[in-house]
């Protein structure tokens, strides 16, 4: 786990580019057959990629958590960006498509990525956060899961801004 220190705000200030890219930038996210794992000390918070090939990444704390396992005292959301894949928590098997998501409550012990077709892995992406209560795992399929009037219709979207924009136009302007 690559560790990234906090940054003191006066100093942020006066950081030229490659100072910036050096403290905040992440390459090279997604590593076939490996996990990556960032922790940053701004908000303690990790930033990671799972990218299984041809054999299954299990997940662990490392001695910078200081827990016993990863979710110990943490909870995580994660993304999957690439080809099939699954995701297994402490015994229970998720399957993923692209797109599809999970938020892992705090206490979940075992976390391994598998991706179906090492030729075109599955590429997990996740953010974890301290947590001080556990709530449930929770799979998300944006076709089922995503509320319609969350879900970008372009059409939609072009026709009630225009009715904005002339519900706008017409305040202000003196009645005949």
């Amino acid at each position: 786990m690559e560790v990234r220190p906090g940054a003191n705000p006066n100093d942020v200030k006066n950081y030229d580019t490659d100072r910036l890219r050096h403290d905040f930038l992440i390459q090279d996210v997604f590593v076939p057959g490996e996990i990556k794992t960032i922790y940053s000390q701004i908000d303690r918070i990790i930033v990671g990629s799972a990218t299984p090939t041809d054999k299954a990444l299990k997940l662990t704390a490392g001695d910078e958590l200081r827990a016993a396992y990863f979710l110990e005292r943490r909870e995580m959301g994660v993304i999957n960006i690439g080809g099939k894949g699954s995701i297994t928590l402490d015994g229970v098997k998720y399957d993923f498509d692209y797109k599809d998501g999970i938020y892992i409550g705090m206490g979940t012990k075992e976390v391994i990525f598998e991706s179906v077709d090492a030729s075109n892995p599955a590429k997990f992406y996740f953010n974890s956060a301290p947590a001080h209560k556990t709530y449930p795992t929770k799979f998300i399929n944006p076709e089922r899961d995503i509320l319609p009037e969350n879900k970008k219709d372009p059409e939609r979207q072009a026709d009630e801004h225009e009715a904005a924009h002339l519900a706008d136009a017409g305040k202000g302007r003196p009645q005949k």
